[in-house]
């Protein structure tokens, strides 16, 4: 039933599209991504305001009037022949195809980030009918953390019960409209360009997110995380821009708002597009040497992208400061400032005013991984670049049409610049916010770079596209396309077996999480709802405090930890381990029972146990935690005895 319900939510997205295809200029195949961005955009701003379910109704009522404007002829811009573009039913037809796939092969989270926001976030909206910022979960949400793309999921499982499926296929639709927006640049009758055009769309990250040895590709194409999507919505952004010839900006201006609100970079991004946007057309005006009274139209465009990034991005911090309990300055930094002093800092340590010692080593250590990291199956990042100014220079050498040769060549450069810009601002996040363990060893570094890169190459292949227009070289770009997808194409095959991704791994890559769900299950069905649970799995690194953290609620999990030092870790007495061993927390037997009744808690989880927690803490449990040589177990708190009793056996073992 879930996947009917999926359905209805493609139906009236569809409606919106086949308007925008019927009643404006755009080409068809750019439709979908138009819709879906509108979509994301509505739903965070209905959020927002408190009204996601109003909203939700709102939308289909207006998507069924959509689709009765949409066929009916008087005042159409397009015939509905329009609609025959291959792209645009090809969206279609590989959205629905991807919604049955995934009701029958039911992918789910696997992922720290998944359980830390963005699959538990998606389950909070759902369940709760708001947004996240202030649900009840034991600790507060960052500021950076949007919802876009969890009201993305939320709205293709806006009818029926909650499935983690239908999150992941809403990321994956959103994917395949930007896909299918490449093959505006197409001829029709020519799929020697659009099937090319969608599988180079397809493969792109793969080729540029999967390297080396791969632990955990099933991510790909089955993750809720948002580096790929925010990519590729940049990319689509400016292949909007690149690909409709009539040069209308408000399909940009969605995709750059709806990117603005996936998440913090975004912002960064989005200002990067509305950029090289408007240089664009300002130096087509400069190569005209036109009148000032031209320029007035056009600019206001522009401020406009540039109004709309910047209205977009405080519209979160707004309604973060009034209207959420989430903590809005702590992204883990170690430096107390907002972005444009961060901004103004690094650049004078650029320009060598006041340089630290730790802007040097940081931005030198970037500056090598460029060139040294093996992070893409095409090589290092410096080689995807210039892949992408090579793409963009191609297209300006081999077109004919004056203004794509600009166009192009003039993105070769800009879009360089572009990278640069954001690189830099991403190396200001490793000195003056991430913490010092974090900074140091460069962590997290890839998934920084992805989008952009993910962005670049998707703009230049808009372009590329676009190039084969030219009937004196067509066939020399077709055929170059091609051949450049069947190379990629050749690539994943050699480095990622089929059986290693969603598409053909069994049901063993979810065997950890079906047990895990049966056993919060359990602890459900033996806790009452309103209660707090003490959680206790030794050696845990926080990973599994999180992952049942999303598998409990509604019911809360507490932190842990006294002063915020819990979710997750070993519990031991004092001297038992290294002072200082990463997520030890060392309390006496007196110290641990005033840690759970002090935070309110009357149950205890005992996800696992080990020798320490025994020797330390036998004497708080009735039993002398006996129950726990079987597996898992949950205790419950007796006030008479002053110790907690045992409750039940959960998992496959109890």
């Amino acid at each position: 039933m879930e996947l009917f319900y999926s359905y209805l939510s493609l139906a009236a997205l569809a409606g919106f599209a086949v308007l925008m295809a019927r009643r404006t200029k755009l080409p068809a195949p750019l439709a979908p991504f138009a819709a879906v961005c509108a979509t994301m955009v509505w739903f965070s701003a209905a959020g927002m305001l408190g009204v996601l379910a109003a909203a939700g109704w709102l939308y289909f009522a207006l998507a069924a009037a959509a689709w009765a404007l949409a066929v009916w002829p008087a005042g159409a811009k397009q015939p509905a022949a329009a609609l025959k573009a291959p792209g645009f039913a090809a969206f279609f037809v590989l959205a629905a195809a991807l919604l049955a796939f995934f009701a029958w092969r039911q992918p789910m989270f696997s992922t720290w980030d998944e359980f830390s926001f963005w699959g538990t976030a998606a389950k909070i909206v759902k369940t709760s009918g708001g947004l996240y910022v202030n649900a009840d979960i034991g600790w507060a949400w960052v500021g950076t953390h949007r919802p876009a793309l969890v009201v993305l999921g939320w709205f293709f499982q806006f009818f029926g019960e909650y499935a983690e499926w239908r999150v992941l296929a809403g990321y994956d639709i959103l994917l395949l409209s930007i896909f299918a927006a490449l093959t505006a640049g197409c001829e029709k009758g020519r799929p020697r360009q659009w099937v090319p055009a969608l599988g180079f769309g397809f493969l792109l990250p793969f080729v540029i997110t999967l390297y080396g040895s791969v632990a955990r590709p099933t991510d790909l194409y089955a993750s809720a995380l948002s580096d790929i999507p925010l990519g590729l919505t940049f990319g689509g952004a400016l292949a909007a821009y690149y690909i409709n010839e009539k040069k209308a900006l408000w399909p940009s201006a969605l995709a750059l708002a709806a990117l603005c609100l996936e998440k913090d970079t975004g912002f960064a991004l989005a200002l990067v597009a509305a950029g090289l946007i408007a240089a664009d057309g300002a130096f087509a005006l400069l190569l005209e040497k036109a009148p000032l009274r031209r320029w007035a139209k056009p600019a206001a465009g522009w401020a406009g992208l540039f109004a709309t990034c910047g209205l977009s991005f405080w519209s979160w911090q707004k309604y973060l400061s009034v209207a959420s309990a989430a903590d809005t300055t702590n992204v883990g930094g170690t430096q107390q400032m907002g972005m444009a002093e961060m901004v103004l800092t690094g650049v004078k340590e650029l320009l060598g005013i006041g340089r630290t010692g730790k802007f040097a080593t940081i931005m030198g250590g970037l500056v090598r991984a460029l060139f040294t990291s093996q992070t893409t199956m095409v090589g290092p990042f410096a080689a995807v670049a210039a892949l992408a100014v090579a793409m963009a220079a191609g297209a300006a050498v081999l077109t004919k049409e004056k203004a794509l040769r600009r166009q192009a060549g003039l993105f070769a450069v800009l879009g360089t610049a572009g990278f640069a810009a954001y690189f830099f601002f991403i190396g200001l996040t490793y000195v003056y916010v991430f913490r010092d363990e974090v900074s140091g060893g460069l962590v997290g570094f890839e998934r920084y770079m992805y989008p952009y890169l993910l962005g670049w190459l998707l703009a230049s292949a808009a372009l590329v596209l676009r190039a084969m227009g030219s009937e004196r070289i067509q066939g020399l770009v077709q055929t170059g396309f091609a051949a450049m997808t069947l190379a990629l194409a050749a690539l994943v095959w050699l480095r990622l077996p089929f059986s290693l991704t969603v598409f053909g791994g069994g049901n063993a890559a979810y065997a950890a999480r079906w047990a895990a769900r049966d056993e919060a299950a359990q602890v459900q069905a033996a806790v009452p709802k309103d209660a707090h649970i003490f959680f206790v799995s030794q050696g845990d690194d926080g990973s599994r405090w999180f992952l049942y953290s999303y598998e409990l609620y509604p019911w809360y999990l507490d932190y842990s930890g006294n002063d915020g030092q819990g979710g997750g870790g070993t519990f031991a007495v004092p001297g038992a381990l290294e002072e200082g061993a990463p997520y030890y927390h060392p309390y006496t037997a007196e110290e641990l029972l005033e840690c759970i009744r002090g935070r309110g808690c009357d149950y205890v989880f005992v996800e696992r146990s080990d020798g320490l927690f025994a020797d330390g803490y036998a004497a708080l449990f009735s039993d002398g935690l006996a129950g726990c040589e079987t597996g898992s177990a949950v205790y419950a708190w007796n006030g008479a005895l002053g110790q907690f009793d045992f409750v039940c056996n959960v998992g496959a073992e109890g």
